[in-house]
């Protein structure tokens, strides 16, 4: 399920834990999990005060 969402986010260029939830259609506190973990390993960036998170992954080729 990580990598899913994984893969989501670096499609999407979207973190946010309520995007999460609705693509891999997860509760809440799962999903919060899951953004958590993306942020320790570096690939998403801290909550900012607007709401957002800095995506980290460079996008994938196309």
């Amino acid at each position: 399920m990580y990598d899913e969402a994984v893969r989501i986010v670096i499609e999407t260029r979207k973190s946010s834990i309520s995007y999460i939830q609705r693509r891999l259609k997860v509760g809440y506190n799962r999903a919060a999990r899951i953004v958590e973990e993306m942020e320790k390993r570096g690939l998403v960036g801290p909550l900012e005060s607007n709401g957002s998170r800095e995506i980290l992954i460079p996008p994938s080729p196309e």
